[in-house]
């Protein structure tokens, strides 16, 4: 296992976090960080947090060349935890990406949208779909409502052919031997969770 040293220097001027490169570390507030991304100068790495929320442009942040570090074993990279950013943010493409998302709403996006554009696609994988969008819902509600849009497109059952399912009394829908609820179960894998 190589082990390396880097000396970390905090350095604050004018009550911001400076922009100062550490060996594999940089140094840096959020919001200079997703200005410099969205101006495309930001050095390729990966940025890690302090804490989760709340992010402000003010909040220090470290930019590690993620190549360069060793991993503890849920492969955190061991030099942000030393330095006290535990919590992964994102690589520079992506926040990059996001400042490209944020332009869709305005030209010369402010730091706060900046911020509200890294913050959603950090948290939810996903580009933030307007300023001040709601939280996506819970997966099991996106699934359930998939998976009824899917049941509906299955059609009426058939009173004049039974489900083969051994024992269901239901009629097969069209085009299928099986009624709704057996062709989902089929087709899906799992427990089909309507019975209407």
């Amino acid at each position: 296992m190589q082990t390396s040293i880097v000396r970390v220097m905090l350095v604050r001027k004018s009550n911001c976090w400076a922009d100062e490169r550490m060996g594999p570390m940089l140094r840096i507030t959020l919001g200079q960080a997703l200005r410099r991304a969205a101006e495309h100068t930001l050095p390729e790495g990966w940025l890690y947090l302090p804490c989760e929320a709340p992010l402000t442009p003010e909040t220090p942040c470290v930019l590690l060349d993620d190549e360069e570090n060793d991993r503890d074993d849920d492969g955190n990279p061991l030099e942000a935890i030393r330095a006290s950013f535990p919590f992964e943010g994102l690589a520079t493409q992506l926040m990059e990406d996001t400042a490209e998302a944020a332009r869709c709403f305005q030209e010369k996006p402010t730091d706060e949208l900046l911020i509200e554009s890294f913050d959603y696609y950090r948290r939810f994988d996903a580009f933030l779909p307007r300023p001040g969008a709601p939280d996506p819902p819970p997966w099991a509600e996106i699934q359930l409502s998939l998976d009824r849009e899917f049941y509906e497109m299955l059609g009426s059952e058939r009173a004049d052919q039974q489900c083969r399912h051994e024992g269901c009394l239901r009629g097969a829908i069209s085009h299928s031997v099986l009624c709704k609820k057996h062709h989902f179960e089929s087709i899906r894998g799992r427990t089909c969770p309507f019975t209407d």
